[in-house]
């Protein structure tokens, strides 16, 4: 072993990062290299539908595991059609390594007219060029001399930006050699920690928060993307103050603690978490993401003379920035220079009592009803993924039991995400569970009809993999989330209408009459997660829960009627459940951003 070939040398550094799976879909310009994947003890491979669902499934993986995603395709048709993922995993954040098999150096050389390629005299490196700008970095490997280094700075490169990276591969080159022995120098995954800069943010927040009356804490996800949830939990206990999650941040720190409130999305809450929010004279958050969906459509609205921003690499306290800081390291600082004794003593706001909704005697199932259900249902060390769409903003709307892992794609919002992500996800928790990093939990993924579809390939994938995810589809009849923003009764959104039954024996389940489930009533959906199948699933399980069109979450609705009175009006007129009157704003309408 004192030589390897170039594609076992990258294999084996992607090994050596925590990274056990590898997804994609095999094309003749990666053949080659991925043989060698089997060459690495602990490494398997997982082959996808598409590749637009590897890319997906990386992302889940990237998301559960804590290190990169890794997904391999062929040069053009497999890089571009994973091209939405790959931005997905940019937009939000998340380690993804993308490895592109490329037609051999003398073939780009000589721009020779192989397939896959565009034009008489065609440039191979012009699916390169589509995706500069959805990534932080990319090995374009040319030189076997210089190829470990570039494979090694971009796998470093996807953990210091926590982003999606990729590694050009072309065939010939894979098969050349290099010395095994530059796999005994461990890579250094780590940020560059600078102390200086790091002590003076750490004063400036000390500072800010004595002279605080009444501070509170509000968790984001960015803190979750660059590993520092262990940090987060620590100064949320520490610290002692109410503390509050965004959308995106559900999870992050147990809705259990004593201290914690709610969701606090500006305008679009629970009664009294807005209230709670505002009263106190300077918001922490940790890890923010801003956007209109993690935002209630940008109806939370901060001072910043009374905010301190704790972001992945700088930190704002009262508007002036402290740069050059790294989120991770950082909290920890801050941690240990908090007082042994907490300094504020506060009690955790009282909020109204629950609101009754309009529709709560009927007896077929109502979303207003659904949601809660699954608060029940969810137990510790359980994996959560959420659609885009009517989903996520039901499960935002229920408390967690502690050691819930909540995922989805809130800011991006690709529908079809969720379902190729519980592949990659499940897989990632069914790992740390073998190597005792988690304790045993199950797959919960809430999905819609309309974006199952895009992506329902991939539960056969799961079949195949053997994997125990319980699949909940909303079954109301297309694209409600779209119906509540316009065209309600338009047929652009109608979906196909689909037999689900069918879906577990179309791909050889084992035992797809005893896990398939179909709830039209409320009763009959109360049976059905009461079933041992569900409880302890030991393959996938599917439940078809049946809806009505015309119904959605409330938090959907409330934020798409915070936009203006001309949307509330459409709402109503359209005929969409109203679930507790006033579509839940209690103070009207108030959205400043033209939609239309």
């Amino acid at each position: 072993m004192s030589k390897i070939t170039l594609g076992r040398y990258m294999w084996e550094r992607i090994h050596q990062v925590g990274v056990d799976t590898i997804f994609g879909v095999p094309g003749d310009f990666n053949l080659q290299f991925l043989d060698s994947l089997f060459h690495v003890k602990g490494l398997k491979w997982v082959g996808n539908q598409n590749e637009l669902n590897a890319a997906y499934a990386a992302d889940g993986y990237a998301r559960i595991k804590g290190v990169p995603g890794v997904f391999v395709t062929t040069h053009g048709v497999g890089e571009l059609s994973a091209l939405n993922g790959v931005a997905g995993a940019m937009s939000e954040r998340v380690k993804m390594i993308h490895i592109v098999g490329q037609t051999t150096r003398a073939m780009q050389s000589n721009h020779m007219m192989i397939h896959h390629s565009i034009g008489d005299k065609p440039d191979h490196q012009q699916y390169n060029n589509a995706s500069r700008g959805l990534r932080f970095a990319a090995a374009e490997l040319w030189d076997v001399k210089t190829a470990p280094a570039e494979i090694d700075r971009v796998i470093r490169e996807s953990f210091l930006q926590s982003g999606p990276v990729y590694i050009f591969m072309p065939l010939d080159l894979s098969s050349e050699e290099v010395p095994a022995s530059l796999l005994e120098t461990p890579l250094d995954i780590s940020p560059k920690i600078d102390t200086a800069a790091e002590e003076k943010a750490v004063s400036a927040i000390l500072a800010a928060l004595s002279s605080s009356k009444n501070p509170a804490v509000l968790v984001d996800v960015l803190a979750q993307r660059f590993n520092a949830v262990p940090e987060v939990r620590a100064f949320v206990s520490k610290l002692h103050v109410p503390f509050f999650s965004a959308n995106m941040g559900k999870g992050i720190v147990d809705e259990t603690e004593e201290m914690y409130v709610g969701v606090y999305n500006g305008e679009i809450g629970t009664p009294g978490v807005k209230e709670a929010a505002k009263k106190s004279d300077l918001i922490v958050t940790l890890g923010y993401l801003p956007a209109d969906t993690n935002s209630g459509g940008f109806s939370r609205v901060l001072d910043e003379q009374k905010a301190i921003h704790i972001n992945p690499f700088d930190v704002v306290v009262k508007g002036q920035t402290y740069p050059n800081t790294s989120i991770k390291s950082l909290l920890a600082a801050l941690t240990t220079s908090l007082p042994q004794t907490a300094t504020h003593t506060l009690p955790v706001p009282v909020l109204p009592a629950p609101r009754i909704p309009l529709d709560l005697e009927a007896k077929h199932i109502t979303q207003s009803w659904l949601w809660p259900q699954f608060e029940t249902f969810l137990r510790p060390g359980d994996v959560l993924i959420g659609e885009t769409g009517t989903t996520v903003f039901g499960l935002c709307d229920i408390k967690f039991p502690a050691d819930i892992r909540f995922q989805a794609q809130i800011y991006y919002g690709s529908i079809g995400y969720a379902t190729a992500a519980t592949l990659g996800a499940e897989i990632a928790r069914s790992e740390r569970e073998a190597q005792g990093a988690d304790a045993k939990g199950r797959m919960v993924l809430v999905t819609g009809d309309g974006s199952m579809a895009l992506t329902i390939q991939e539960i056969g994938t799961m079949i195949k993999q053997k994997l125990g995810a319980i699949i909940f589809v909303i079954n109301n009849e297309g694209y409600t989330v779209e119906r509540l923003i316009w065209g309600a009764r338009q047929p652009y959104n109608d979906i196909v209408p689909t037999n689900y039954a069918h879906l577990l024996p179309l791909y050889h389940h084992p035992s797809p009459a005893t896990s398939f489930h179909l709830a039209k009533t409320k009763a009959e959906l109360a049976a059905i997660l009461a079933k041992p199948q569900l409880q302890n699933p030991d393959c996938v399980q599917l439940v078809e829960i049946v809806v009505d069109k015309l119904d959605t979450s409330w938090r959907l609705g409330s934020q798409l009627a915070w936009r203006g009175e001309q949307h509330k009006r459409y709402l109503t007129e359209e005929g969409f459940v109203d679930t507790y009157g006033n579509w839940g704003l209690e103070e009207g309408s108030g959205g400043n951003v033209k939609w239309s």
